[in-house]
Formats: structure tokens, sequence, C-alpha cells
């Protein structure tokens, strides 16, 4: 509807029209012309359905759930500042 709209008006304006509801296209029509009709069946025949069938469950016992410690790594910037560690000195006679 967008489209058609724009053909004879802004962009802006067809936007406008399409969701305004006001401007209704003919799937909108067919949409609500079933929505009426289901509302027009449901208020004529008001039976009340009873389920016979009782279906028994089988119950599923879920075991807790059990903490993880993950190795903690420290991953601060304060480290990158510091320079990198002195080697040891070495031996004279190796």
């Amino acid at each position: 509807m967008i489209i058609d709209y724009s053909k004879r008006a802004p962009l802006r304006q067809a936007i406008t029209q399409t969701f305004d509801g006001g401007h209704p296209c003919s799937l909108c029509h067919a949409v609500n012309h079933g929505k009426n009709s289901e509302r027009k069946s449901d208020l004529q025949s008001p039976s009340a359905e009873i389920d016979m069938i009782c279906v028994s469950r089988a119950i599923r016992l879920v075991p807790p759930l059990r903490r993880f410690e993950y190795a903690s790594a420290d991953f601060s910037f304060s480290d990158i500042e510091k320079p990198p560690p002195v080697p040891p000195p070495r031996l004279l006679f190796s």
C-alpha cells in the first residue's frame, strides 16, 4: 500500500495513510470480514467442551546445578605499564 499511496502523495504521507487505519486495503477488508465472522460463530455456539481423557504426566527430577570454579586470570592494564623483568646476572666463567 505504501507504493500505491506514494504514487499519488509524498512518501511521508503514504506511510501515514498505510498505517493510520483510516485507509484500509482489500486485504485489510478481508481480514476484518474474517474476524467478524469468527466472532459471530463463537457467539452462536457456546458449547462447553469437557475433556474426558486425563493423561498422566511423567515427573522428571532435574539434578541440582553444580558450581564450577573457573581459573582466575588478571588481565589488568597495570601489568602492561611495568617494564619487563631484568634477566639474572650471567657467570663470567661458563
